[in-house]
């Protein structure tokens, strides 16, 4: 394993994320935009489903539509998270890297039930009708899991 994380630095991610002065900032803009993304997007499918905040007043078909808006922002911060992985491998030397990375699976299969089980009832629910309380606690899920990405991502320069 030691010799596959030290070759990272040499593959053509890890290069170009360490010669090229302006990529470093450009893929922490990306990386920021994408989870600003991510997040704004589950707190309104998230809280729509839990039925609190001013979401609660948005009908739940349109807030089902932004599913693929938070999965194209989640696609922009593995991709730019890659890079920042390449190109110092030591990331997974640090135990908020590990915590961060064992948030975001159970996070992705928190994403899968509710997918697989909810997702359609969802979907097919009249306007202003509650939502079920599985949806619930998966919703509440997702916003206690992505709160903890975020403050171990935060966490990381000081580990």
């Amino acid at each position: 394993m030691n010799d596959f994380l030290n070759s990272l630095p040499d593959t053509w991610m890890g290069r170009f994320a360490v010669e090229n002065f302006w990529a470093w900032p450009l893929l922490e803009n990306l990386h920021f935009v994408g989870l600003c993304a991510l997040v704004g997007g589950l707190l309104v499918i998230d809280l729509r489903v839990i039925g609190i905040g001013p979401p609660k007043n948005i009908p739940i078909k349109p807030a089902m539509n932004l599913i693929p808006f938070v999965m194209i922002a989640f696609s922009i911060n593995l991709v730019t998270g890659l890079f920042f992985v390449c190109a110092n491998p030591s990331y997974f030397d640090n135990i908020a890297f590990q915590w961060k990375c064992a948030l975001m699976v159970l996070a992705g299969a928190n994403a899968l039930w509710f997918w697989f089980g909810e997702h359609t009832k969802l979907s097919n629910l009249p306007d202003g009708v509650d939502t079920p309380m599985s949806a619930k606690v998966i919703a509440a899920g997702s916003l206690a899991l992505w709160a903890g990405v975020i403050v171990l991502g935060r966490l990381l320069p000081y580990f």
